[in-house]
């Protein structure tokens, strides 16, 4: 009975220190420190310059390495750039810092991100390890893409400054249309601020009158996005049996006063 051959090489996944080749200028970096590498308790080792993937990997290597040392220690101080922390005795000038290392990952990727807006949170993942030497959890790149669009495209706060003025520039352009953008109340000290806003477009009314079923559906979906709110549609089903939108709007909260 011939051996049956295995359908997938089995091929290592490369780690961290195999990208590390000299070919890169992020390369220099790393050229005075010294990769971290998996060590057995009992025989674990630090030395200055060494480096670490994450903050959480150097937190679970150095409290192994307190219980193998047998001796206490106190955080003067702990964020997101530093870890600092010192010997429990007073007398014991001993201490350990920890810095983060910087890499603008917005700023590097924003090119990447530009030319695919779609790009996936493991391909950003891999482009950092293989052109920055940089190892980054896949939650992050989820903040970074949405700092570049920000960037390229502009914030949800710039959007929203300028619905007045698309509201008005609505009203001339297409002829028979309601648009309206309310704001709370301003003072002195405080800044107006979005509250609500409502379109319908008189290409749409014409479109439901006309070639529409005579049955109008509502639906409020909540915003997950930086600025929460609520969505509120009105459609139709169109002669394709496909949805046509009416009208549509924001609010705060939905209720029989914000639909009215």
């Amino acid at each position: 009975m011939r051996k049956k051959l295995n359908a997938y090489d089995d091929v290592p996944e490369k780690r961290f220190e195999d990208y590390l080749d000299w070919s890169s200028t992020m390369d220099k970096t790393y050229k005075n420190g010294k990769v971290w590498t998996h060590q057995e308790f009992g025989a674990i080792k630090l030395e200055p310059w060494l480096i670490l993937a994450d903050r959480e990997s150097f937190i679970d290597v150095f409290k192994d390495y307190c219980v193998q040392e047998r001796f206490g220690v106190f955080v003067e101080k702990s964020d997101i750039l530093r870890y600092i922390t010192r010997c429990a005795i007073d007398s014991c000038n001993w201490r350990i810092h920890v810095s983060t290392m910087t890499d603008k990952l917005c700023k590097h990727l924003q090119s990447d991100i530009q030319a695919n807006h779609d790009i996936p949170v493991e391909s950003l993942q891999r482009i950092c390890m293989e052109r920055f030497r940089i190892q980054v959890k896949k939650r992050l790149f989820y903040m970074v893409k949405a700092m570049a669009k920000a960037i390229i495209h502009g914030g949800f706060g710039e959007a929203y400054s300028l619905l007045p003025r698309y509201a008005e520039m609505v009203k001339p352009t297409n002829l028979g249309s309601y648009a309206q953008v309310t704001w709370t109340q301003g003072s002195a000290n405080v800044q107006p601020r979005f509250k609500a806003c409502f379109f319908s477009f008189a290409a749409k009314v014409r479109g439901f009158l006309t070639g529409c079923r005579p049955i109008i559906g509502i639906d409020g979906a909540h915003l997950s996005g930086y600025f929460k709110g609520i969505l509120l549609t009105a459609i139709e089903i169109d002669g394709n049996n496909e949805i046509f939108v009416i009208a549509y709007g924001i609010v705060n909260i939905e209720s029989i006063d914000t639909w009215g």
